[in-house]
């Protein structure tokens, strides 16, 4: 009789115990797993997701290049201001009059630019009738902060890159003398022939 209450005060413990672990568990506050990679992503130096109908704000963070003379940043298209290049489907022809892919040739180069590196990026120019987002890129360890930092100035910026490795045009003279070069040196898009954008 003794070990039957023994026994029985033992399960009653038991039982006590799984209960308050359920009810813990139960009650317990739970993060969701999309928020917890978030978190872990921010905390690394990546930014929120920007505002897209934001076409004044500065962005940083990864970037992937869309085309050659644009960037997907904080999830933001950002056009880069007074280049043009090639569109991805676009074709040039080489010196011997042969076609080649130099839409995707001038991506590609835009994308080796950034490797792996986070992108800074700051509006310039006048706001476009259609609201994407135009301004400076760069490559960058830290976002823009007004006219200093990484962004003081638009000599270190993709958008002069692109033009003086001769894979993108000066659209506003703005890079014209790079453009010359770039020519002068037949590099990029001018080593051959080619529609200007």
């Amino acid at each position: 009789m003794r070990a039957s209450r023994l026994v029985l005060a033992v399960l009653v413990v038991a039982g006590v115990i799984a209960a308050g672990v359920f009810a813990y568990e139960v009650a317990r506050p739970r993060v969701h797993p999309i928020k917890q990679a978030d978190e872990r992503k921010y905390a690394l130096g990546a930014q929120p997701p920007a505002d897209p109908s934001d076409p004044r704000a500065d962005l940083f963070g990864p970037a992937k290049a869309v085309d050659g003379d644009t960037l997907l940043v904080q999830g933001v298209e950002a056009d880069l201001w007074t280049i043009d290049a090639p569109e991805l489907g676009q074709t040039c022809e080489d010196a011997d009059g042969r076609p080649w892919a130099c839409g995707e040739a001038a991506r590609a180069h835009l994308q080796t630019l950034i490797g792996d590196h986070r992108v800074a990026c700051r509006p310039e120019g006048p706001p476009t009738a259609d609201g994407r987002w135009l301004g400076l890129c760069y490559v960058a360890e830290a976002p823009c902060q007004g006219d200093t930092g990484p962004c003081e100035s638009d000599l270190a910026s993709l958008n002069l890159a692109m033009v003086e490795n001769g894979w993108a045009v000066d659209q506003e003279g703005q890079y014209a003398d790079s453009e010359d070069s770039a020519q002068a040196r037949k590099a990029g898009l001018w080593a051959g022939r080619f529609q200007r954008p």
